[in-house]
């Protein structure tokens, strides 16, 4: 790149690239849609485009500088010719947009320093619109309120639960994702790593900062909006510590919204990964609402302790598959490791007590990176970095042998980002897969912490980028944001609340090349316009399979957000 003060080089771009409305189309520029941090890294792709150099154009119509594309080759996964811009040397603060010498220009960016803030809200504010068993009040959620949903009192029990009578009380919790379901083991991993966030960057969500009902308590708003959904996870503990699978009706309901859906849930299965999923929030839970509410730090470490107690004596009890007649998500898992390891590293954090250590000595190096479905695959990684954390009681040694083992992992990650043209360090795209994304962006994030490695830094800005419109159908993977952002998602109230705009701060699962949907898309009318891997997705409402919302998907969007308001002085 370099600055350019030729006036035909700039009148060249100025002819196709106005803050007007002439401007040609931008298909073939995928940047990040809000813009990019003053001293960042700032990189877009060309896709398919005949253009070989670019130049940043000001709100006021001057060239501010210039550069070549870089040619990338093909991507398989595409099927796209990719070139690469790169302006990082441009730290000046303002609003932009890219022209190419074909004559196409891009959306309108910024470049500022804090160019995250109402996204950062917005991803964790997403939890309170998806509250349970109370009303989402309009002082909170303007347009978005709504009456109290389900009240979720006196479920009865499945017989998967192994009880054959009784009832329980289960109120409260957050909604799951385009449907109304309750899941332990989602909420374990969602909660899980928005208290990893907390305890590593608290500053990002203060009291006061979400206007939500419990603002102003003196607690950080994180925290407030974390105790509703673990308030939710203790009442699902059985009485012989043992944890309870999920709240939900037999088969999903219709499009409407939450107090017109079916009451006729259940409180189904009992497994030893529910139980550890309890066991490792409500470890972290111990000692992070300890200077806020110590009864209530004793009670979620009792719990934890409880559960981790029933998950020794019943290592093997899985939720394998849904039992006959229930139709709503399984979540199923019988390789309870990651689960045992991570709650092993909380209670071991909270407690220092040596059978926790027990558990985990062996496996101090053993970090990995697995794609699909996080909730089974990721969790044991957020005790990976509870134990890098202030409060780990491991020694230096033991912190080393996790660091490196973290380092080698974000080593593989680096050199993966580098080789793929999109330079992303993902390549497989399945359900959910912008959480595979987020997930790779936080090993990043955590491997920056321990090394400082500048490297690291840069790969998880750019890997956010994909987030925001950066990818191979241009789309900014969150509502409410981006210029070209999901308008139709699966998700029941953004479909029946009579409001055009869904609810904002919702990342979409994104591109799947499994396509589970396609034909109950094609029988509403719909298709994908492509089926490679990474063009896989489709912004319509049956789209489940790539257009869905979760409060997991959320989860690291809200870590990432938090690393990278604390990161602003290097940012």
């Amino acid at each position: 790149m370099k600055n350019t003060s030729s006036i035909f080089l700039a009148l060249i771009f100025l002819m196709g690239c106005q803050f007007g409305p002439d401007r040609k189309n931008t298909q073939s520029i995928r940047l990040n849609q809000i813009g990019y941090f003053v001293n960042g890294v700032k990189k877009f792709v060309v896709a398919d485009s005949d253009a070989s150099s670019f130049a940043i154009i000001s709100a006021a119509s001057d060239t501010v500088c210039s550069g070549t594309l870089e040619n990338k080759g093909t991507w398989d996964q595409s099927g796209e010719q990719v070139s690469i811009g790169d302006f990082t040397e441009l730290n000046a603060p303002g609003t932009f947009k890219i022209a190419l010498d074909n004559g196409e220009a891009s959306y309108d960016f910024v470049i500022g320093d804090n160019i995250y803030e109402d996204l950062k809200v917005a991803a964790l504010k997403t939890y309170y619109l998806h509250r349970i068993s109370m009303p989402i009040e309009e002082q909170y959620a303007g347009i978005y309120h709504r009456p109290m949903g389900h009240e979720d009192m006196a479920r009865p029990f499945h017989p998967s639960t192994g009880k054959t009578e009784g009832t329980l009380d289960t109120p409260g919790g957050w909604y799951d994702a385009g449907d109304y379901g309750k899941y332990m083991i989602n909420a374990g991993i969602a909660t899980g790593m928005m208290l990893a966030a907390y305890e590593k960057y608290p500053e990002a969500y203060p009291d006061n900062s979400l206007n939500i009902p419990e603002s102003g308590n003196g607690v950080p708003d994180i925290l407030d909006e974390m105790r509703y959904e673990i308030e939710w996870m203790l009442t699902m503990q059985d009485e012989d510590g043992g944890v309870f699978v999920k709240v939900t009706t037999l088969n999903f309901g219709g499009m409407v919204m939450p107090h017109e859906a079916p009451e006729d849930r259940y409180v189904i299965g009992k497994s030893t990964i529910a139980s550890l999923n309890l066991a490792a929030v409500c470890a972290m839970a111990a000692r992070l609402f300890e200077p806020h509410d110590q009864k209530f730090a004793m009670t979620c470490l009792e719990a934890a302790i409880n559960a981790w107690g029933w998950a020794m004596k019943h290592p093997e009890v899985y939720y394998a598959k849904n039992p006959e007649g229930v139709f709503t998500g399984a979540y199923n898992d019988t390789i309870p490791d990651e689960e045992f390891f991570w709650a092993a590293a909380e209670l071991f954090v909270s407690t220092t007590e040596p059978e926790y250590f027990e558990t985990i000595q062996l496996k101090l190096g053993n970090i990995t990176f697995r794609l699909e479905e996080n909730w089974r695959n990721y969790c044991d990684n957020i005790g990976y970095y509870s134990l890098l954390g202030n409060s780990s009681p491991l020694d230096q040694g033991q912190k080393q042998q996790v660091a490196d083992g973290l380092l080698s992992l974000a080593k593989g990650l680096a050199d993966k980002h580098k080789s793929i043209p999109y330079q992303i360090p993902v390549d497989h795209f399945v359900w959910g897969s912008n959480s595979d994304v987020l997930d790779a962006a936080i090993i990043f994030a955590n491997a920056y912490e321990w090394s400082s490695d500048k490297q690291y830094l840069d790969m998880a800005v750019e890997t956010f980028d994909y987030l925001m419109g950066k990818n191979a159908v241009g789309y900014s993977f969150v509502t409410g944001f981006g210029s070209h952002r999901p308008m139709h998602i699966h998700h029941r109230p953004s479909e029946a609340d009579g409001i055009e705009a869904p609810y904002p701060g919702f990342v979409v699962g994104g591109p799947n090349f499994r396509l589970q949907d396609k034909g109950p898309l094609e029988q509403a009318g719909f298709a994908y316009a492509s089926d490679l891997p990474a063009k896989a997705y489709i912004d319509a409402l049956p789209s489940f399979a790539s257009n869905e919302i979760c409060i997991n998907w959320n989860a690291p969007a809200v870590y990432m957000l938090a690393f990278f308001d604390a990161k602003r002085q290097e940012l």
